[in-house]
Formats: C-alpha cells, structure tokens, sequence
C-alpha cells in the first residue's frame, strides 16, 4: 500500500526532536509556529515532490493554486525567526525539558506509588499518568483551582468525555484511560512549577478518588 498518501501531524516535533520529512516516509506533514514560540494562526504544509493535491478554497495562486487568500507576510516571517531560534536551543532545551519531566514523574510515583506513567520514549515536554480510582475531569478541576494547567487528553479531543484511544491502544484499560492526565512542559517551564506540581498533586489525588468513590 505504498501508494496510498500519508498525511503525519507533526506540530509537537519541530524543534523538539529531530525532524527530518524526507526520512519520515510521508506524504505531507504539519508544523505550526504557536509551537516553537511564534504567533498564533501561520503554519506550513509540507508536501512531497510531486504530489497533486485538491484544494479546500480557490482564488488567488499565490500559494501554489493550493490555498487563496492574502499572505501574513509579518506572521510568516516571525514563524521563521521562531523556528530558528527552536532548532539553535533544541538540544539544550530538550535535555533540560526531559529531565524536569524525568524529576517529576519520580518524585510523583514516590508521593503516589499506585500511579502509572502511560506510554515511553516520549516527547521531551509530555508526561501522562493515570491516577487509580479517580477521574480525570475532578482532578483537573482541582489542580485548576490550584493554579495548575493539565490535560485530560490531546489539544486535538480536549474536552470529549471518553477514554483517549491512544491509551486503550497501548493496553489500558477503560477506567484507567479515563483516569488519566497530560502534564505539558515547555521552554518557559521551571523547577518552582513541578515542585509546586509535585507538592499539591497527592492531596489532589485523595480528594478526587475520595468523590469518585461516592459517585460509584
């Protein structure tokens, strides 16, 4: 089926790990600035040599007859600076990315040893655990009121009430997926902010898993 075209999202990689198109074996892929610290609303379709695409809106072919519109001259610059400036620090910033991710899932599993750490080899700013016996919309609710930002989910099914399929692809269960969190970690992350993680989180966790037994 080498034929048929793959399309692969890859807004998490570009300036995070290496990327290179060509040895992905895609047809097309997806790099977004927001990611890499430039604006909101300019990214850019990779496409291989060759390939004939339909497009969504016609008009104006100064984007390769593929989308019309007016280009964002200034955002598309601030892209390119942006990207730059990723690449120039990936290394640096992965390692001190991954280690406070590493720190931090360690120190959780000490304060909450029934904790899981859902998948491996990851992103260097991704971590997701699953928290027996809770839910994951009251912990998130509780870390909210806490000041803390988390994740049930990907951007992508933020706010849909079932289990990430991801999860139930590497082999947990239903409960165990709806029990999850993403905790994101970026350029901008500290240590204060994963001690201030890792202090809070076991109370947060006994208060969730104290309603979730009620409502059972």
């Amino acid at each position: 089926a080498g034929d048929i075209p793959v399309h692969t999202d890859a807004v998490q990689s570009l300036g995070k790990v290496d990327f290179n198109f060509a040895a992905l074996g895609a047809t097309a892929a997806t790099i977004s600035s927001h990611k890499v610290g430039g604006p909101l609303g300019v990214a850019a379709l990779i496409l291989k040599r060759g390939l004939d695409i339909t497009p969504v809106t016609h008009g104006g072919g100064q984007e390769r007859d593929v989308r019309s519109g007016t280009f964002n001259a200034p955002s598309i610059v601030a892209f390119a600076a942006a990207a730059r400036a990723a690449l120039s620090k990936r290394d640096s910033q992965s390692s001190r990315i991954a280690a406070l991710r590493d720190s931090a899932a360690a120190r959780i599993l000490q304060a909450i040893p029934d904790a899981t750490i859902n998948g491996v080899a990851g992103l260097p700013g991704i971590l997701n655990i699953s928290f027996p016996g809770t839910e994951s919309e009251a912990l998130l609710l509780l870390l909210d009121s806490e000041g803390i930002s988390a994740s049930a989910g990907s951007a992508c099914s933020a706010g849909v009430s079932r289990p990430s399929h991801v999860l139930l692809a590497l082999g947990r269960t239903e409960e165990e997926a709806m029990s999850s969190l993403r905790f994101s970690l970026g350029s901008t992350t500290t240590q204060a902010e994963i001690d201030r993680l890792v202090e809070i989180l076991p109370s947060v966790v006994q208060r969730a898993r104290a309603a979730f037994s009620v409502k059972k």
